[in-house]
């Protein structure tokens, strides 16, 4: 038989080829597979973060626009925050809660109110946004300073 002919006979891969792929393969999934989950769940948290000040900005804006005093009201158990007009409202992602609240007024177990006045200053804030999945892992505060309004947002993950 020539070489030629062995050639044409002999395509594809063997059994024992797909096998090491088929490995490689699920090796690599298993590896990467969580980073991309922590990233996704790491990114969410951020999001419920930025969307918690920025709606902090706007009660401030139409407080100072308005001349009257405005709320935004955080609840954790509903993992939701709210303007006490109901004008702007949120249900933060699955991937992030709200677990510690701090400030403003206590209106029900686990619910609070923040209000911002038409001078600039509010009621203060201290809020810890986290990892639905591991809240010691995945945290940010956002802080909200009662004298001037300042919105800062700060990452307490560890290292």
């Amino acid at each position: 038989m020539s070489p030629r002919a062995s050639l044409r006979r002999r395509r594809g891969f063997s059994l024992l080829e797909m096998i090491m792929v088929l490995l490689i393969v699920a090796l690599v999934m298993a590896l990467v597979g969580p980073m991309i989950e922590g990233g996704f769940t790491q990114r969410e948290v951020r999001r419920a973060a930025r969307q918690i000040a920025a709606t902090m900005h706007h009660c401030r804006g139409e407080a100072l626009a308005r001349g009257t005093p405005q709320g935004l009201v955080l609840d954790a158990p509903e993992n939701s925050i709210r303007t006490s007009d109901e004008g702007r409202w949120a249900i933060l992602t699955d991937r992030a809660i709200i677990t510690d609240l701090q400030g403003g007024e206590m209106v029900g177990d686990g619910v609070m109110q923040v209000l911002f006045y038409p001078n600039g200053s509010t009621s203060g804030a201290d809020i810890v946004v986290a990892s639905r999945r591991d809240p010691s892992e995945i945290r940010l505060r956002v802080q909200l300073d009662p004298l001037i309004g300042r919105v800062e947002v700060k990452d307490e993950s560890p290292e």
